[in-house]
């Protein structure tokens, strides 16, 4: 019976586990919407990366990303944040942000593999407080241009 009741709690124990590291690995998901230069509005679904971690590793390790999927990445200030590819497998629009949500650059940036000294730098044009990362094109086919195209980023990030 002690056997079969340790055996139980360390069952409810690793899935506890699993359901953590799935949640704190994968960051919460918001709704925005991107107006492109002639104003046409955008529904994306982002994952929120707002802290140290989650932006840190990014979208590294995933193999594939949907078409009007992303991720948001959120500082606390406007700045020239670099991002690079290491350990990303898809080639990635960066679209930065500044904090009125007006973009202000976008980069494409294609995957470096896992050795450092193979990976570009990509720093916007002007500082920027916000950046979406979406698949590679995703801004040229819909318009997304600086100055001219926008975010409405959620107000809990603002």
């Amino acid at each position: 019976m002690k056997t079969e009741l340790a055996f139980l709690f360390l069952a409810i124990l690793l899935i506890l586990v699993f359901i953590f590291y799935f949640v704190s690995a994968h960051g919460e998901r918001k709704k925005i919407t991107l107006a492109n230069a002639e104003g046409k509005e955008l529904g994306i679904e982002v994952e929120v990366a707002d802290n140290l971690t989650t932006r840190a590793k990014g979208l590294m390790g995933r193999t594939s990303l949907g078409e009007n999927e992303g991720m948001l990445f959120v500082f606390d200030r406007p700045d020239y944040y670099g991002f690079w590819m290491l350990n990303t497998t898809i080639p990635l629009d960066a679209i930065f942000l500044d904090e009125n949500g007006t973009v202000v650059d976008v980069k494409e940036m294609d995957p470096c593999g896992i050795n450092v000294l193979n990976c570009s730098l990509y720093t916007p044009e002007k500082k920027a407080k916000y950046v979406i990362e979406v698949n590679k094109g995703f801004s040229e086919e819909h318009h997304i241009l600086p100055g001219k195209s926008s975010a409405a980023i959620p107000e809990k990030f603002q």
